[in-house]
């Protein structure tokens, strides 16, 4: 952890590549997620529901695969177009889990979860829109220096386990 964090110190854009890449990665599997939803779904949801989830399914899935190539083919559209696309991608995710949820309430189908998710996609998406900086700047720095303690604490705790085992296995030794 010392050291991801050392690299995202050193190395911002070459760390923010592989995250925005992982994102894209995750919009794809949300993306068939929801299809599978849908699918599973099919004879209890209406089809105006659930053509609205596969839209959403369709468009993260072409969303991931747009951020993935784009991280990785030019890394320096990251700060500019990447996070608009993925602000695109959260502002659709919140719209849809909203027409979803209504649909559940309305239906009497518990959503746990949902309601969270919908207000983070729409947090995160007003975040990016109005900030766009915001992901390579602020959340980077922090990110890196929570990483960084992390991995200092780990090693300082595993230390004083190390120095307290061995006085008890002297303790023990003795009796």
């Amino acid at each position: 952890m010392i050291f991801i964090g050392l690299y995202m110190i050193i190395r911002p854009d070459g760390f923010l590549t592989v995250v925005i890449s992982a994102f894209g990665v995750y919009l794809i599997i949300d993306g068939i997620r929801t299809l599978m939803t849908a699918y599973r779904l099919r004879d209890i949801f209406g089809r105006s529901i659930r053509g609205i989830s596969m839209g959403k399914a369709l468009l993260n899935m072409v969303l991931g695969l747009l951020v993935i190539i784009i991280a990785v083919a030019s890394p320096s559209l990251i700060p500019t177009v990447l996070v608009y696309i993925i602000a695109i991608a959260f502002l659709v995710t919140g719209l849809v889990d909203t027409a979803d949820l209504m649909f559940l309430s309305r239906s009497g189908v518990p959503a746990p979860g949902l309601g969270l998710e919908t207000i983070l996609s729409f947090v995160f998406s007003l975040i990016l829109f109005l900030f766009p900086n915001f992901l390579t700047g602020v959340v980077m720095t922090l990110f890196a220096a929570i990483l960084f303690a992390s991995g200092a604490m780990m090693i300082y705790g595993a230390v004083s386990a190390a120095v307290y085992s061995r006085r008890l296995k002297k303790q023990i030794d003795l009796k």
